[in-house]
């Protein structure tokens, strides 16, 4: 609106141009363009501080929500003594049952070598057993073929 104000004043001084009048106007223009730019500028740094506080309020309500659901995740501080027994008792079953899986581990380390010995020579019979198997599977099959073979042959001449 101030635009189209200072248009028509424009076209009426451009009409009517003396001198005086012309710099007259000219200064009015120089005003207006200062006064507009200043109001601008006003307007941009009032846009900013609002920005700027939005934000900050955005932060202080988000900074209180985490800290509430911190508040909420956390256990409560409050130590009883059935809860300090109870801890007690959980620790000395973990220290049992570690006792028991080092003496575990310990007879495990030392079976007797007669022991894996034994077991080691039965595989390896074990291994053997299965491959005369296999040879003996094979030689079947390979004197059924030469029968047939044979076979074919005698009905062929």
């Amino acid at each position: 609106e101030q635009w189209y104000q200072r248009r028509v004043r424009e076209a009426v001084v451009s009409t009517q141009s003396t001198g005086e009048e012309r710099e007259r106007h000219l200064e009015e223009k120089r005003g207006d363009i200062l006064a507009e730019k200043v109001s601008y500028k006003k307007m941009m740094e009032q846009k900013l501080e609002t920005i700027s506080h939005n934000r900050e309020v955005i932060s202080q309500e988000t900074a209180k929500v985490l800290e509430e659901k911190k508040k909420l995740r956390s256990p409560p501080q409050v130590r009883s003594t059935e809860l300090d027994a109870m801890q007690r008792k959980l620790e000395e079953k973990r220290a049992e049952r570690m006792k028991l899986k080092a003496n575990l581990q310990m007879t495990m380390n030392s079976l007797p070598v007669k022991r894996t010995v034994n077991l080691e020579a039965e595989k390896r019979a074990m291994e053997e057993r299965r491959w005369k198997e296999l040879e003996q599977s094979r030689e079947r099959v390979a004197q059924m073929c030469t029968k047939s073979v044979g076979h074919r042959d005698t009905l062929l001449t």
